[in-house]
Parts: C-alpha cells; sequence; structure tokens
C-alpha cells in the first residue's frame, strides 16, 4: 500500500537522520548488564548485523558512562560507527554527562519535575506556570551540553510515568501525553535546541494511537512537525507481542506517521529487529484488494504470505487501522500457508491485540535492559504458562521499579523486580508484598491469582 509519510524537521543523530525524507530507521535495546562491557558489545554487534540502525543502552549510573565510552570504542575499533542512544532515568546529571559521549539521549521528561508537588491539587495558572518554568530551568544544562555537544534528544513520554503537572490539568489521558510533548517541544525551542525525535509510549494500543494521533493535530495548529519513534511499550512475547507490535506501529505507518520504530519483545532484542523489519515490509505490501469489510464490520483478509510473522503483522496493522476508524465487530482470515487450526489461533490473538475482543489473559512485560536482574524470559514463560486461560485478566511482568508500578498500573496483577533474582508483587497499583525472592513472589502472585478467582466463582 503506497503511505504518504508525513514530512518533518531532520533530526540529526550522528552521521544518520531522522525525519525528513529519509526512511524509516530500526532500532532495539540491548538487555546485557551495561557495565558488562564485553557482553553488551557483543550484543550490538549482533543487533546492528542483523540490521538496526540504532541500539539504545541504559545507563543506570554515573559509573556506567565509562562503560559507554569504552562499549562505544571497541564497537569503532571493529569498524562498526553507527549511533549509539543512551537511555537515562532519574539523574539529570547523567543525562548531561553523556552528551560527549553517544550521539543521542532519551530522557523521561517525569524525571525533570517535582511529581509530589500536583498530587491530589488543583492549580492555578501562575501556579503551573511556574512548575513549568521550574521545569525548563532543569533542562537548560543538557539541552545546553547538547547544543555543544551536537547530541539529540528523544523526548521519551510514557503513559505510566506522566508527570503530576501534566496529569493535574489533562488528567492520565492521551491528550496528556501529547500535551506534555508540546510542553517540552516549547521548551527546546526556547533555548534553540530542534533535533528532537518525539515517543509517546503506551502498552495499551488504542491509548498509545489516540495519544500519537492527537500530538500530530497539535503539531499541525503549530506548524512544525517532529520526527516521532513509535512502539507499543511492554508488548510481551510470541505471537501476542508482535500483534500487539504490529497493531500499534503498523496502524501508525499506515497513517503515515513514524519515523523511527521500536518493537519491544520479551525476547532476545536481535528478533525486535527481525520483526520490525516485518512490520514496515507488511505496510508496504498491504494491498487494498486483500480485505473487505462487510455489513456486519467484519474485517475478511486473504493473502497468501508464507511467513507466518509478517502475515501477523499484515492482519494487526490493518485491523487495528480499520478498528479506529469504525470500529470492527469480528476478523475473518485466509492464508493457505496456515492450518485451520493456526488461522482460528491468529484470529484470537489479532481481535485481542487490537481490542475488539478477548479470549485469553494479557500479559504486559518488558522487553528488559541492564536495569533487570533476574532471568525475565523465563519468568514469563512461567506466568503464562500458569495463567493464559485465565480470560481477561491482564498480568505485568516487570524488570524494574524505573517503569514497571507504571507502566503496567492497568494491570490486576504483576511482579516488579526489585534486586538480583527478587521481585515484589503487585495487586492493581499497590504493591502487596516486600521484594521476596523470585520464587516466593511467582507462589504469591499465584495464590493471589487463584484466591480472587475462587471469589468470582471462577470467572474472571
Amino acid at each position: 500500500m503506497k503511505i504518504a509519510r508525513k514530512s518533518t524537521v531532520k533530526c540529526f543523530i550522528g552521521d544518520t537522520i531522522i525525519g525528513g525524507e529519509s526512511d524509516i530507521s530500526i532500532q532495539s535495546m540491548t538487555n546485557s548488564t551495561t557495565g558488562d562491557v564485553e557482553r553488551t558489545v557483543a550484543q550490538c554487534k549482533e543487533i546492528f548485523n542483523e540490521g538496526a540502525d540504532y541500539v539504545r543502552i541504559a545507563v543506570p549510573s554515573m559509573n556506567d558512562i565509562d562503560a559507554i565510552r569504552e562499549i562505544s570504542r571497541q564497537l569503532n575499533g571493529a569498524g562498526i560507527y553507527n549511533p549509539l542512544i543512551a537511555d537515562v532515568h532519574f539523574n539529570p546529571k547523567i543525562a548531561e554527562a553523556l552528551t560527549a559521549v553517544v550521539d543521542k539521549i532519551r530522557i523521561n521528561p517525569g524525571n525533570f519535575t517535582n511529581e509530589t508537588d500536583f498530587l491530589d491539587k488543583k492549580y492555578e495558572k501562575e501556579e503551573y506556570e511556574k512548575s513549568l518554568e521550574e521545569t525548563r530551568s532543569r533542562v537548560k544544562p543538557l539541552i545546553e551540553n547538547c547544543l555543544r555537544h551536537g547530541t539529540a534528544i528523544r523526548i521519551g513520554i510514557n503513559h505510566g510515568s506522566l508527570s503530576q503537572r501534566i496529569i493535574s490539568k489533562f488528567g492520565n489521558s492521551p491528550e496528556a501525553m501529547a500535551n506534555s510533548a508540546i510542553e517540552w517541544i516549547a521548551i527546546c525551542e526556547s533555548y534553540d535546541f530542534t533535533n528532537l525525535v518525539l515517543s509517546l509510549k503506551a502498552s495499551n494500543v488504542h491509548f498509545m494511537l489516540e495519544s500519537y494521533f492527537h500530538l500530530e493535530k497539535l503539531m499541525e495548529a503549530r506548524g512544525k512537525h517532529y520526527p516521532l519513534h513509535i512502539g507499543v511499550t511492554e508488548a510481551g512475547n510470541g505471537l501476542e507481542g508482535r500483534a500487539k507490535s504490529a497493531a500499534g506501529i503498523g496502524a501508525l505507518l499506515l497513517q503515515g506517521l513514524g519515523d523511527t520504530i521500536r518493537v519491544s519483545l520479551t525476547e532476545n532484542p536481535v528478533n525486535e529487529i527481525v520483526f520490525g523489519k516485518k512490520i514496515v515490509a507488511a505496510v508496504e505490501d498491504i494491498q487494498s484488494d486483500f480485505y473487505t469489510i462487510d455489513e456486519n464490520r467484519t474485517l475478511f483478509y486473504t493473502h497468501h504470505e508464507p511467513d507466518r510473522e509478517k502475515f501477523i503483522a499484515e492482519v494487526a496493522a490493518i485491523s487495528s487501522y480499520e478498528h479506529y476508524k469504525r470500529a470492527l465487530n469480528d476478523l475473518k482470515i485466509a492464508n493457505r500457508f496456515l492450518s485451520t487450526a493456526e488461522i482460528e489461533n491468529m484470529e484470537k490473538i489479532v481481535l485481542q491485540a487490537v481490542g475488539i475482543k478477548i479470549f485469553f489473559a494479557e500479559f504486559i512485560s518488558c522487553p528488559s535492559c541492564s536495569r533487570t536482574q533476574f532471568d525475565i524470559e523465563k519468568v514469563t514463560a512461567h506466568v503464562k504458562e500458569k495463567f493464559s486461560s485465565f480470560r481477561g485478566v491482564k498480568i505485568g511482568i516487570m524488570g524494574c521499579v524505573v517503569n514497571g508500578p507504571g507502566e503496567m498500573a492497568d494491570a490486576h496483577y504483576g511482579i516488579v523486580g526489585y534486586g538480583k533474582d527478587r521481585a515484589a508483587v503487585y495487586k492493581g497499583k499497590q504493591a502487596i508484598s516486600k521484594s521476596l525472592p523470585m520464587e516466593e513472589a511467582l507462589q504469591l502472585l499465584e495464590k493471589t491469582i487463584l484466591l480472587e478467582k475462587k471469589n468470582f466463582g471462577g470467572e474472571f
């Protein structure tokens, strides 16, 4: 399907460009310990060899800055000059120091404001503007350093970690996500800094789409479009994670939005590049005669694509795209390369990923990074095996406290990593345990869910 992409401001990442007329770039993130230079270098090589344009590396502490410098040196020594992106949370000073080391910094706006100032309080315009000005002052040193070193910034806004200031005005909503981005654009522009990429990540596909579409309208009104980094955060793994990722990323690409993508899978990060390329190819290959929508708003999709992953990317992308426009009721697919059982399973997975019907439990699990201190793939597999049949239940498996509690805020239950092979158990937004050894945490999670099921007569 021929898509006219929205033209944007160019963002310069080292010697490369995101936005403008450049191709869609694909990136991933290492999940090795950043301080383990040898392993992180090896993983960067694997990701780049698969075709990634960029690799992002978490930098949890000042002690990791030297490791990033050495990782870059070793990659350059091996003839790899692809840009590196630093992922920084909590400490703006780390971001400031990294501007001389990497090509782009990903920051979370929530780290530049005092959230507790705005809890449960309505603010007059003067108070709101005062807080915004304080944020502007806090970010000034970072922007000055980025201007000095030619470093780009991604304003990475996550649904689970919106600042309380923005929530106090817009609620915890797509409008809040979009307006947070606009506030940050204005802050950066006030310092003549425009080397920006924006992202509005959420684990709920519809919420994510609403956020990006709202931001696009606001940028249109301002007369200036910045490039967009798009993705569904904490998408999970397997076909479910791929369907959810394609539903979000693919629907935006079909609307001409998106300049760089990251698929978030609780798997080897190399798989994110493999599937990211398949999403881009799927969107380009979809033809209008592949599908019809009948009077009952059932989408019928027929394409005899032999690549199973590319096919589910096609189906999820077009289903999400059409569902957003007209609220579909059902999906029927045909592909001679798939068995009847595979087709039925794929229909259910896509219908649930898009938000049309619910058939299974939903798992919100992060792809992990150097902050994760347990085997999240193993734990996710264990939780899915136990609870996949619990239709309608949402369970979060999060690697650490940085985004964990916030990103799984709409989950019914979950576990969040707290230290080496330890986790806390959550029910809704509240922790119901302290940090426990992982085996104990999983036992408590199972006990809590089974008790709830019993109380609800075996149904959720």
